[in-house]
């Protein structure tokens, strides 16, 4: 009974590139307790609670310099562990940041301080609405009456099931952060070709593209039938950076096309919002 009771109040910890509500993080047990920092021109941001996604997006449209991010120390890692007494971390894909990395070292660093921790750190292999998913499932596996192993193990196999989409309406701040080549930026501006990408193993990878502004979410989905897994009772998560009218077509749309169990709409946190750009829309199941 002990165990069990462990289990339910096991924290879910993440990092800030988990597009998580304040009413979601409730639900869940869960946090976005170790920021990003957040580098636009010569100034550093951090990626918290506190941050305004506005005031972001203009400065990284006034930006005409190179705009990235930086993980915290493992030291920040291992501070939150030990607080929250252990739980499953949930990071942005190994592939396109250090803070899985840093993520795991702080986790070790928090065991030698604290042997008799319980945890264990994923690698969402994805981001934004992929992270948020990830701590959904952690939730599910637990409320299902699994013990630490088996919700690692269900957790981990989901994980290399699921799929991401990233459909970008702009992609400047992509290009700005060295993500596509200026070339191929501005020729995708002027052919006003939407390109859609998706999570290949942990890496962003060109799935297909389209152009025009009709039946945008008819054809994002058409992406989601291609995949042949499984949807039924399954979640959707979508994520948008301003694009609040896209995301409820979406939903709307996947609710009469799809038979999904639950379908949530969330906004971009900071770091999402520099790679998503302006007016992205990320989806996850």
């Amino acid at each position: 009974m002990e165990v069990r009771d462990h289990m339910y109040k096991t924290k879910i910890l993440a990092d800030s590139a988990c597009d998580l509500s304040k009413e979601l993080a409730t639900e869940l047990n869960a946090e976005r307790a170790v920021p990003f920092y957040l580098d636009i021109g010569d100034e550093t941001f951090v990626d918290d609670d506190s941050l305004s996604i506005a005031d972001l997006m203009a400065k990284m449209k006034a930006c005409t310099t190179k705009m990235g991010s930086a993980c915290p120390s493992p030291a920040q890692w291992m501070d939150i562990f030990i607080k929250a007494g252990g739980g499953f971390a949930v990071t942005i894909s190994s592939k396109l940041s250090a803070m899985y990395q840093t993520a795991k070292l702080g986790w070790e660093m928090a065991k030698n301080e604290v042997p008799e921790l319980v945890g264990h750190v994923f690698d969402s292999k994805s981001a934004s609405c992929g992270e948020v998913l990830v701590a959904m499932k952690i939730r599910q596996f637990i409320e299902s009456g699994l013990g630490f192993d088996g919700v690692v193990k269900k957790v981990e196999s989901f994980i290399e099931e699921m799929r991401t989409f990233v459909l970008l309406e702009d992609v400047s701040n992509v290009v700005k952060n060295g993500r596509m080549s200026k070339i191929k930026g501005t020729i995708v501006n002027v052919l006003g070709v939407k390109p859609v990408l998706c999570n290949k193993d942990g890496e962003i990878d060109l799935f297909g593209k389209f152009r025009g502004s009709s039946n945008v979410a008819g054809k994002l989905l058409d992406c989601v039938a291609q995949c042949r897994r499984e949807i039924k009772g399954n979640e959707l998560v979508i994520s948008h950076c301003n694009n609040l009218s896209l995301a409820e077509e979406l939903r709307d749309e996947a609710r009469k096309r799809f038979d999904f169990g639950r379908i949530l709409i969330l906004e971009t946190g900071g770091l999402t919002s520099i790679y998503a750009c302006d007016r992205g829309i990320i989806l996850s199941f």
